[in-house]
């Protein structure tokens, strides 16, 4: 084990046992293993579909779907850098940005966020800035990410963004180079309207030199992309911890107010699991792929994610709630009421690929299914899953409920 190793371990050593302490003074509320009010089947009706093979419309890869302050459905195709925006007959309204660097135009385009005074932001997985528009498409200028500083240099990526109660929350991470490797920081932060730190809910931060030292899965967890959520009382909730099954509950002030949870035993990765994740780290260096060792955790996250809903109700994925369901069951949320209690689960009846396609949440009491978005996204960004190399079709299927 190397030096630098070492000391980044000692480090995240460090701050668990600092969070340890600290969170002994926490209210925590420990569910027990069932639910008090039993299982339910969530039986979905088909409202519309796109992308299909004979449509005229074809997406590259969607990465966010959301439902607008207009009432349209905004799907953001990261592969084709653009937004299309339906109605709720599935007719295509408009299409919103397209690949550049001119105003309202995107690069790697990650997720979308309609902000406070109605606009819509796009934010950019590389050089992580938001990009405003009107919902008609005027551009309205970019806000930088937290902690932007045009001097410093550095790598800023932007990994999910969403605005609630008030409250403006950004999913990112910082990299900057040391003379012992890239220093990341990822954060979890509340902002004003310019994108400003406000807050810090949850950060983490370490050193590593990946063409020397490899690939660490543990070093590298943070609760991004949908393992947080804003309720709809501003609060910020989030699954920090990678082997238990707890969320923290923020204020908006950023204090850690509360934790909630369960015991569950996390899914233990079969060796096909392992192997994916190992051929989708990509590391570059000149601008070609090298190879790296890759050090890959036995077990999965305790959570896959978990959704704010109307009325005070989270719904949380466990990992195992997409693993072994039975059939015709896609995944099966755990569902804790406003007080933080394990009420109920919910299977959702659909007939998708839990791995490879994505159940996404919209108002109005409507779900959207984007098939094969999993694939698509790694041909996108260069992964791979075994041999397969390309998605034939990429369908959006919005389901109401």
């Amino acid at each position: 084990m190397t030096d630098s190793v070492l000391a980044t371990r000692l480090t995240v050593l460090a701050a668990a046992l600092a969070a340890t302490v600290a969170y002994a003074d926490i209210p925590h509320v420990d569910n027990p293993d069932e639910p008090r009010d039993g299982r339910e089947v969530l039986e979905l009706r088909e409202v519309w579909n796109r992308g299909h093979e004979e449509d005229e419309h074809f997406f590259g890869a969607i990465n966010t779907v959301e439902v607008g302050p207009d009432g349209g459905i905004y799907v953001l195709d990261t592969q084709r850098a653009q937004v299309c925006v339906f109605d709720d007959e599935g007719e295509l309204l408009r299409i919103l940005s397209r690949e550049g660097d001119g105003p309202g135009e995107t690069r790697r385009p990650e997720d979308l966020v309609f902000l406070d005074d109605g606009s819509l932001g796009i934010a950019l997985l590389i050089n992580g800035k938001i990009v405003r528009m009107s919902l008609d498409g005027t551009p309205l200028g970019s806000l930088m990410p937290p902690g932007h500083d045009p001097q410093s240099g550095g790598i800023a990526s932007i990994r999910r963004v969403r605005c609630r109660g008030g409250n403006l929350v950004i999913n990112g991470t910082r990299i900057a180079r040391t003379d012992d490797g890239m220093a990341r920081t990822q954060y979890l932060d509340r902002c004003n309207e310019q994108a400003e730190t406000l807050a810090v809910y949850y950060s983490t931060s370490n050193t590593s030199n990946l063409l020397r030292d490899g690939f660490v899965e543990r070093l590298h967890y943070f609760p991004s992309h949908e393992r947080w959520d804003i309720d709809f009382d501003g609060r910020v909730l989030a699954a920090v911890h990678r082997k238990e099954y707890v969320v923290n509950v923020y204020a908006e002030d950023g204090e850690l107010v509360s934790t909630f949870g369960r015991d569950a035993e996390p899914w233990r990765r079969t060796e096909a699991e392992k192997q994916l994740i190992r051929d989708s780290i990509r590391v570059m260096s000149e601008g070609q792929p090298v190879s790296v060792p890759v050090e890959v955790e036995e077990a999965a996250p305790a959570i896959e994610r978990l959704h704010a809903m109307p009325g005070g109700e989270i719904w949380v994925l466990p990992t195992r709630g997409q693993r072994e369901q039975p059939e015709g069951i896609m995944m099966t949320f755990d569902v804790f009421d406003a007080s933080l209690v394990f009420v109920r689960q919910v299977a959702i009846a659909l007939d998708g690929d839990a791995d490879d396609d994505k159940l996404v949440f919209l108002e109005g009491r409507r779900i959207a299914l984007v098939r094969g978005q999993q694939q698509s996204r790694r041909n996108t960004y260069g992964g791979t899953r075994g041999e397969v190399a390309e998605v034939e079709v990429n369908d959006l299927v919005v389901y109401a409920y």
